[in-house]
Formats: structure tokens, sequence, C-alpha cells
């Protein structure tokens, strides 16, 4: 790969190179906000119904915020990933670097956060009657999963080899 960097960088020149570095960074940036403002969003309880003084005090949980919320929380979280990984297992991103630099993005965001409602709310969904309806993922799961991102692939089907 170093070798193609450096025959671009002969024939178009650094500031060719530099515009567009920040114009695909721009462009990752961009991407993480708006593909996971909403599964960001499930994982905050901030502003929710039920977190503000609207249940009775047997609906709330320790945090003060209602089971009913939570389990709201936990479904839109796991519908929205599922959501994501379908899509984002399909797309291709050929560039080596450029597809672990998003998935190592996504991952320092999205796993601390997911950990976080997990250890704050699991408890509450963890002790019903169907915990894996709504903690459908462990945070390793998630990880792993997200390490199928922009791989061209289907659910369930094996890595692809990596193209050279």
């Amino acid at each position: 790969m170093c070798c193609h960097r450096s025959e671009a960088k002969d024939i178009l020149g650094d500031d060719w190179i530099q515009r567009h570095r920040r114009i695909v960074q721009q462009n990752a940036n961009q991407y993480k906000r708006v593909a996971w403002a909403k599964v960001l969003q499930a994982l905050s309880v901030q502003g929710a119904p039920g977190s503000t003084g609207s249940s009775t005090p047997a609906d709330l949980n320790s945090s003060g915020v209602s089971r009913a919320v939570i389990k709201e929380r936990f479904k839109a979280f796991n519908t929205q990933f599922e959501e994501l990984h379908a899509k984002q297992s399909l797309w291709i991103v050929p560039d080596q670097e450029l597809r672990e630099s998003l998935r190592l993005a996504i991952a320092e965001v999205l796993l601390p956060a997911y950990r976080s409602f997990i250890k704050r709310f699991g408890n509450v969904v963890g002790s019903g009657k169907n915990p894996l309806k709504y903690i459908r993922y462990s945070p390793e799961l998630v990880d792993k999963l997200l390490n199928e991102f922009f791989e061209g692939q289907q659910y369930g089907e094996p890595k692809h080899q990596h193209r050279l």
C-alpha cells in the first residue's frame, strides 16, 4: 500500500493528497454522526418520558427511570443496531486502513456507552421474565459484530478473504 501512496503523491502532489485526506476524514466523521446517532440516543435516558417526575415511585428504579423506558431503550438499541449491522456488513470499504479506522472509531464511542447502559440498567430488565428479549448482545458480541462491518457479507456468512 505504501508504494501506491508514494506513486500517487509523486503524480498528484502533497496538496492534493492532503486535501483529499481531509475530505475522507470529514466524510468519515459525518458518517459516524449520522449513522450512529439513533443507536447512541437509545443508550441515553436524558429527557426520556418516565425519567422525570411523571411516573409513580414504584415504577422507577434507583436511577429514577421507569422500567418501561429502560425496556424501550434496550429494544430501540437492538432494532437500530440490527438495522445498521444488516446494511453496513454488506458495504465494502476496500481500503483496509480506512475500514479499520471506521470500525475503531465506532467501537470507541459505542462500546463504552453500551457497557455503561448495561451496567446501569441491565439489572432492571435482567431480573424480569425474558431478559434476552432486551439484552440480546453482550458488549463482546457487539464488538465482534462491528468487525463484520464494511466486508460486503451477509449476516452469519463467514468472512471473505481480504482482497488485494
